[in-house]
């Protein structure tokens, strides 16, 4: 299937349940499905002909003192399978997100990026989101990149 061929109005957009939680891990792996929120969240998944081409996976965290019993919407993983890129995917399943958020009453939506993702980056930027540089320690490496935060 060349990207020509791909036709986007034909893609589906739709919330992920235990089910289809299961059809990830075995399709995209057992990282993709470990950063899927069906309870404490939501998943987003986007579908072409029947099969799970985009994800986007956000959960309710919970802020730190003083900001008691506040949340904000963490993207834990968002991905879109490499020849669906650049199709307003991600753009789509981010703006559900934002609406999704809106609607529990939380005023914050976040994620993060290494800077090696260029286009993730700029996306993000013209989406709205700020960018604030940050190093992380996943596994005791050093990995710089961004957290992104819209305010909503």
């Amino acid at each position: 299937m060349t990207m020509n061929e791909i036709n986007i109005h034909k893609i589906e957009y739709i919330e992920a349940d235990e089910k289809l939680k299961e059809r990830i891990a075995k399709e995209w792996g057992e990282k993709a499905a470990r950063h899927m929120h069906i309870i404490d969240g939501f998943s987003i998944v986007a579908m072409y002909k029947g099969n799970p081409v985009g994800l986007i996976s956000v959960y309710w965290k919970k802020l730190t003192p003083p900001l008691i019993e506040k949340y904000e919407g963490y993207i834990d993983i968002i991905e879109v399978q490499e020849k669906f890129q650049r199709k307003g995917i991600a753009k789509k399943i981010i703006e559900m997100s934002i609406e999704r958020t809106k609607e529990k009453g939380v005023r914050q939506l976040r994620a993060w990026s290494s800077e090696d993702k260029i286009a993730a980056i700029h996306m993000w930027q013209a989406l709205g989101f700020g960018l604030c540089p940050a190093t992380v320690y996943p596994k005791g490496e050093e990995v710089k990149g961004y957290y992104v935060t819209k305010v909503l």
